[in-house]
């Protein structure tokens, strides 16, 4: 069964032995960060673009947002569309919309800290299962690799609805709070926040 087949987190918690909170995953204020006259064109000319399909708001919104996050944490990379197979015995495997990495020297994924799930033309509700299982998934897949990173986070979009998540010691924390591409401050912030909680 891979990632896109976990349909809520309940399955997550039963095959996996987790739970789920929603929580603040975030104290106020909630950083903001100023986008860049490159994303804000980005954005702009999204408002052009018929986005009926995932790969479409995949291409205008949502890879432009990450692009700006790594103009600001050069440290990182992303990989998009990737296959990340961590354990098939455990179904923990198929393609990942976007992971974000520690590593900057590899072609290969290596040290993921963040899981991105397009809720596609589903509920952002939807998609919270999937970024479970992917986020559990590179938590097994770092310490298999050695690599003491506890703590993964992950957000679930609709490009519009923006969602963040939390896994750490065998619990999805859930955001309280939803935001909305007119928050592209906010939510560029929060990814920013997200990545500093990783530089070494």
């Amino acid at each position: 069964m891979p990632y896109s087949e976990f349909l809520t987190l309940k399955q997550v918690e039963n095959k996996f032995g987790l739970e789920s909170q929603i929580t603040h995953l975030l104290e106020k204020p909630i950083p903001k960060a100023t986008p860049s006259q490159f994303l804000q064109n980005d954005l702009e000319e999204a408002k052009d673009f018929p986005l009926s399909s995932e790969k479409a708001k995949s291409e205008a919104i949502i890879a432009p947002i990450l692009r700006e996050a790594r103009r600001h944490k050069k440290s990182f990379s992303f990989f998009s569309g990737y296959t990340f197979d961590v354990d098939n015995s455990q179904s923990l495997n198929g393609i990942c919309d976007f992971l974000l990495t520690l590593r900057t020297d590899k072609t290969d994924i290596s040290a993921p800290v963040f899981c991105m799930v397009e809720a596609k033309n589903r509920t952002i509700e939807e998609g919270l299962g999937q970024c479970a299982a992917e986020m559990y998934a590179a938590y097994l897949f770092n310490q298999q690799e050695g690599e003491n990173i506890s703590t993964i986070y992950g957000c679930v979009t609709t490009a519009n609805e923006w969602r963040f998540l939390k896994y750490e010691d065998k619990v999805i924390y859930i955001d309280r709070d939803l935001y909305y591409l007119n928050q592209v401050e906010e939510i560029l912030g929060i990814m920013l926040w997200i990545l500093k909680q990783y530089e070494r």
